[in-house]
């Protein structure tokens, strides 16, 4: 999230929307920090919807009361102790759900759910958790089913965090992919450069035109990064030259405005992201990659 001030950014009515249905998809998932970290920046934004700033109000003084641990997560961001990983440990340990028998019914979780948010909370402690049976079950699971992209990256993110090393084949977007488990980027920050300054040339961007969209702007980066992860459009992106920073930067931004507002303008986004005749074709191949991008992961307009 920006850390610049955003008092002066104004909520307009189908942005309110688009922030509403992000809610509702952390809180889904159990996801109560990033749930937290977003109602404070909603609050901190000017809306003319008093009804849902009453409601966001409401929503983030009954998870302060209910999660005060989380409180004191984004009052210590730096304190390794404090971490949602963190936490996520001191819970496990504090339930005695570090068994064997409770790893079991998280890989049964595994084989037999299909929602994703379910999912994602059983990766997120599996990544915790001692069991023989763990590494091997999603080694396999990766390689044999054709799973989501986001799913994908979380299982390689787990598996990671496990300490397992090695390769694994996984089908993604089409294509059939090897991943190296110890490259994959533990977090998003983890991301080589290029790639980092992607995201901040949108954000930077967007604080001056849209401001709006600077905290969505970083969420939908990185479930793009989960999505491209491996594939050769990575790699390409990886291999460009400092120059398609904008490229991929200016589709990114266009793509946030038509899914948050009702639309940008697509001439003056490629004027201030100095997309230059020599640069169009490889902007519309970014923006078309962006496009399955939003329709596979959001499947949705507002």
């Amino acid at each position: 999230m920006s850390s610049l001030p955003h008092d002066n950014v104004i909520l307009f009515p189908k942005t309110v929307e688009y922030y509403q249905y992000e809610l509702t998809r952390l809180l889904e998932a159990e996801r109560y920090s990033d749930a937290m970290q977003l109602l404070v920046f909603l609050l901190g934004c000017q809306t003319d919807d008093n009804t849902a700033r009453e409601e966001w109000q409401s929503l983030l003084d009954w998870m302060r009361m209910m999660f005060p641990d989380l409180t004191a997560v984004q009052l210590a961001e730096d304190d390794e102790e404090d971490s949602e990983e963190g936490l996520l440990r001191h819970h496990l340990h504090a339930k005695g759900e570090s068994s064997g028998a409770y790893a079991e019914r998280l890989l049964e979780t595994i084989r037999t759910q299909q929602a994703p948010d379910k999912l994602l909370l059983a990766l997120d402690q599996l990544a915790f958790l001692e069991h023989d049976g763990i590494d091997a079950a999603l080694t396999g699971w990766l390689h044999e089913e054709e799973l989501h992209p986001l799913i994908q990256f979380k299982t390689l993110q787990t598996l990671k965090k496990r300490g397992v090393a090695g390769s694994v084949t996984l089908h993604r977007n089409g294509e059939s992919i090897v991943c190296d488990i110890e490259d994959t980027p533990a977090d998003f920050d983890r991301f080589p450069s290029q790639i980092q300054e992607i995201i901040a040339r949108v954000q930077e961007i967007s604080e001056i035109k849209h401001p709006a969209l600077s905290y969505f702007a970083a969420q939908t980066w990185n479930e793009f990064l989960a999505y491209i992860y491996g594939t050769s459009a990575y790699r390409q992106m990886l291999r460009q030259e400092e120059a398609c920073v904008d490229v991929w930067a200016a589709a990114l931004h266009l793509t946030l405005l038509e899914r948050v507002f009702e639309g940008g303008d697509k001439e003056e986004l490629l004027e201030l992201y100095g997309i230059t005749s020599a640069l169009i074709f490889q902007w519309e191949q970014a923006y078309r990659i962006m496009q399955q991008f939003a329709s596979a992961v959001f499947g949705r307009t507002v």
